[in-house]
């Protein structure tokens, strides 16, 4: 089969084409022919050097997979070979044929027919959708600030948020506030300002950033209120606010990307989708190198 993969870390030409072996699946594995990637931000760090150094090279890269399924293992009991699916794995997914394991793997509702919008799901919609619904479990009337909320994880954790009734505050830099307008009845707000002298009592705050936006993040909490922090943040700092902090992540399961189709289908959730091409080595190419350079507006697909 063809695929793309690395032997070291570095600009986008460590990006070659190769000839290979299907892969062999494990007993609770599945295999996927694939229909197309996303570009995720994860992606584009690995690459780089800058996330997974421990990874053992060369190795195909990828996080994210949807197509059909060709085979399954002797203890897969959920899937059969046909079933539309898609999930997101640790690597391995820039290849024509992908094997996931079962847990992380979720059936792509008929009604969902955009292989696109549903892969451009899978990891940031997904992660954005898991801070609101599981990590913070934000219920309703909480008040809750998403912080880079049109970017691909805070646009869909502001419509969660919003469908579970909370009211939601989003920082953006001021182009993108009609867009977070657009996704429902959001207080932008401008990330270049000392917004944490003016913005208290808050509930629950997703922090996609990091750093010193941690701390302003923590200073608009109330007592005993939730950060969720996807980067990182200086943990002695961090101490001095009486809040319950934690970093987290995606935890990459079924229930929460089924949850998160089932909301796309009932038209609750709506996933950003941008350039759409098809998979060549060129193409991925040139989509790390503008993802460096860059948030790209709307997800990035490319198709087999």
């Amino acid at each position: 089969m063809k695929a793309v993969q690395i032997k070291e870390f570095g600009d986008v030409d460590v990006l070659e084409e190769i000839d290979t072996p299907t892969p062999k699946i494990l007993k609770n594995q599945v295999l996927v022919k694939n229909h197309a990637v996303a570009i995720d931000p994860y992606d584009v760090k690995f690459i780089q050097g800058l996330a997974g150094e421990a990874d053992k090279l060369p190795l195909i890269p990828g996080s994210s997979v949807i197509g059909e399924v060709i085979a399954v293992g002797e203890e897969v009991t959920d899937f059969q070979v046909g079933d539309r699916v898609a999930a997101t794995r640790h690597h391995q997914t820039y290849a024509e044929e992908v094997p996931v394991g079962q847990s992380a793997v979720a059936k792509v509702p008929a009604e969902l027919d955009d292989d696109e919008h549903a892969v451009a799901a899978v990891i940031g919609a997904a992660t954005g959708y898991q801070m609101i619904t599981d990590d913070l479990d934000v219920q309703a009337g909480q008040k809750v600030l998403i912080q880079g909320g049109a970017g691909s994880v805070g646009s869909v954790a502001i419509q969660a948020a919003l469908n579970r009734g909370a009211v939601v505050y989003a920082t953006a830099k001021p182009a993108d506030f009609d867009y977070l307008k657009s996704l429902g009845d959001v207080t932008p707000v401008d990330y270049h300002t000392a917004y944490e002298n003016d913005l208290s009592d808050f509930d629950a705050v997703l922090d996609t950033i990091g750093g010193a936006v941690a701390i302003q993040s923590a200073k608009i909490l109330k007592q005993g209120g939730k950060l969720r922090n996807l980067t990182s943040y200086d943990d002695e700092a961090m101490s001095a606010f009486d809040i319950d902090a934690e970093h987290t992540y995606l935890k990459g399961k079924r229930p929460n990307l089924a949850a998160l189709y089932a909301d796309m289908v009932a038209s609750k959730i709506n996933v950003k989708v941008g350039e759409i091409k098809p998979f060549t080595v060129a193409n991925l190419r040139d989509a790390h190198a503008a993802a460096r350079q860059g948030s790209a507006a709307g997800k990035v697909v490319l198709t087999f």
